[in-house]
């Protein structure tokens, strides 16, 4: 049911896109190859293309000359030539044939400047087949463009036989088409009002769901999660539904392969993505790849991600006698082995290290509920500001089905979300992760008992290693609360980052909490209380060596030390040597020999800026969607997408 097909890259005529490639769109209209559904795509066509500048490619400097494409732990801290395009076509450059860079659609086709600058998309549609068009061969023959979404359509029983169900639908910027069919459409469930579907642009299972999608994208949805939001959607009402979508604004491509075949070609600069393959070959773009069925498919310029897309599951409540699980995941003789490491490694030489997860036993955990009541430590405060005010509107924009939290501890503030979520009637589970059993123990139980229609699936795992995520329902929400994400320096964050892209779906969004960077002496202050809290927990990982390694530290012949880091804007911790001391520890076989005044460094706690933040996460894979601050701004709470 239908072809479709989109580019970025330099501009070429709609011609070499779209007619002349052997096996290309044009020829898919009668003769597609790999169509699973149907034979012939006489019903309609329609294309869309965006005039220069393109939305895609550097802005044109003032007053030159050409087109676009020629020119120019638990406290812490802190977006040539296609493949489908002739074998003469090649990348726009310095060696690029003149003919390939030219001007865009003449003045009369082109829409006024949309956001951004950028000139929205023009369109040509028709409710005939293509190669029955005298005009199209003409039009496609002189515009030239750099973005463009183009389709062929068999129409489905019932639908308007006009131009109007012809792709691609349009809103704004964003150009939209649907390779498929939903059966019984007019009975789909929806969440559109009467004044949405009053204004349906045609009577058609794609002009319903290309509704549903523009409801998301104008709500402030990322491309990825509104295309992937919309198919569990409908694949959960509907099991047989094929749901291959195409959505462009220019700048990127977002597509689903749900049913039908989906492939791509890419090079720096340029992207086709496409029902099926042509046959150009030697154009320098590479071979066209697969992308397989139930994938969500995310394109630029720059680049091409496919990741998987879950369906909505209908079986993952468990009885309510049996709606907590608990699953270690931590490799036999993990406490031992990694504590072994951490102080070997730590402690082996100077200047000598713990990293902050030894606090946490028993009495460690008690210490730090303590600090987060204190007056000078505000990030527990500042971030529950930050929740009471926008959880709702966090629950409105997921829409997640599972919350999975890392480093859970006893989950209290998570409540907020739970609530919120569980008002919205979308969460079906929580999944809390943490290396405490006991601590997932006690706080999943308390979920269950209070949240009953809520399953709690608990995993004790270190995220550090990698995060175990399989079979939970979608689209899911992962809260990392806290600003733990500053216990991990610069190098670590990265690491960290590129591993959550790689784990996520593409319709999961990040929560993250982040401290951000204030007045020196408030920072120092919160790590240095006058009650001398934090003091006794930053001493307690000594009792932690002695008790687990059979140290011999005297806990009170180191004094804590708060110190700011302007340099790597962060707090660290310290416990200082009141003199020079021999201490032994037997089980590592390790003797270490303090000077008076030496420092064990126990925390880093980064503190972080919107833009070094957002920066840092575009790196890693991720788009900053959101960003909240409580009312002091000391705190920010951010929604991300992998993109």
């Amino acid at each position: 049911m239908c072809r479709h097909l989109a580019y970025l890259g330099p501009p070429v005529p709609l011609r070499r896109l779209l007619v002349d490639p052997p096996g290309g769109l044009y020829e898919q209209s009668w003769r597609p190859r790999r169509q699973r559904h149907g034979t012939v795509n006489a019903d309609g066509f329609g294309v869309g293309w965006y005039p220069e500048p393109y939305p895609h490619l550097p802005r044109q400097a003032e007053g030159a000359g050409g087109t676009g494409a020629a020119g120019g732990g638990r406290r812490g801290g802190t977006d040539g030539a296609a493949g489908s395009t002739g074998p003469a076509a090649r990348p726009a450059g310095p060696d690029a044939p003149a003919g390939l860079v030219g001007s865009s659609a003449p003045a009369a086709l082109a829409e006024p400047p949309g956001d951004d600058g950028f000139p929205l998309p023009a369109r040509y549609r028709r409710a005939l087949p293509v190669w029955a068009d005298q005009n199209f061969g003409e039009l496609a023959r002189t515009i030239r463009s750099g973005a463009v979404l183009a389709a062929v359509r068999s129409a489905t029983e019932g639908t308007t036989p006009d131009e109007s169900a012809a792709a691609p639908f349009r809103d704004g910027r964003w150009l939209f088409s649907h390779n498929g069919a939903v059966a019984d459409w007019t009975r789909l469930p929806t969440t559109l009002t009467p004044a949405e579907l009053l204004a349906l642009e045609a009577h058609s299972d794609s002009a319903l769901l290309w509704a549903t999608v523009g409801r998301r994208l104008r709500q402030g949805e990322a491309p990825g999660s509104a295309l992937a939001g919309v198919v569990r959607e409908v694949a959960a009402a509907r099991p047989t539904a094929r749901l291959n979508f195409l959505l462009t604004d220019g700048r990127c491509i977002a597509a689903t392969a749900w049913g039908d075949t989906l492939w791509y070609r890419f090079r720096p600069g340029a992207v086709v993505v496409a029902s099926e393959p042509d046959d150009v070959l030697g154009d320098g773009l590479g071979p066209w790849q697969e992308v397989p069925d139930r994938s969500l498919l995310l394109a630029t310029t720059d680049g091409v991600r496919v990741l998987a897309l879950r369906p909505e599951r209908k079986d993952t409540l468990m009885s309510r006698t049996d709606r907590f699980t608990l699953d270690d995941r931590l490799p036999a003789g993990y406490f031992t082995d990694t504590l072994h490491s951490d102080v070997r490694q730590g402690l082996g030489t100077a200047p000598r290290t713990l990293p902050p997860k030894w606090f946490y036993d028993k009495r460690g955990s008690d210490l730090f509920e303590q600090i987060t009541t204190l007056p000078e430590y505000y990030p527990t405060r500042a971030e529950h500001e930050i929740l009471v005010r926008r959880a709702p509107e966090i629950a409105t924009l997921t829409r997640a089905a599972t919350l999975i939290e890392l480093g859970s501890g006893s989950s209290r503030k998570t409540r907020l979300l739970l609530d919120a979520l569980t008002a919205g009637g979308t969460l079906q589970r929580y999944a809390p992760l943490d290396v405490s059993a006991a601590a997932l123990e006690e706080a999943g139980r308390a979920v269950c008992r209070d949240y009953p229609g809520l399953t709690v699936t608990a995993t004790v795992a270190d995220f550090e290693s990698g995060i175990p995520l399989s079979d939970e329902p979608g689209p899911r929400l992962l809260a990392f609360l806290g600003s733990t994400v500053g216990n991990l320096d610069r190098e670590q964050r990265a690491d960290f980052f590129r591993m959550l892209a790689r784990t996520l779906s593409g319709d999961d969004v990040l929560l993250l909490g982040a401290d951000l960077v204030k007045d020196p002496q408030v920072l120092v202050r919160a790590y240095d209380d006058a009650a001398g809290v934090t003091a006794e927990f930053d001493r307690n990982v000594l009792h932690v060596l002695n008790r687990e390694l059979g140290a011999d530290f005297d806990p009170d012949a180191f004094a804590h030390v708060a110190v700011w880091n302007a340099e790597f804007e962060r707090m660290e911790m310290h416990l200082r040597a009141r003199s020079a001391q021999t201490v032994k520890i037997p089980d590592l076989d390790l003797t270490l020999d303090l000077a008076e005044g030496e420092d064990l460094r126990t925390e880093i706690s980064c503190k972080f800026r919107r833009e070094s933040l957002t920066a840092e996460l575009k790196e890693g894979g991720f788009t900053v969607r959101h960003w909240w601050t409580d009312e002091a701004a000391r705190f920010a709470l951010l929604l991300a997408v992998p993109n």
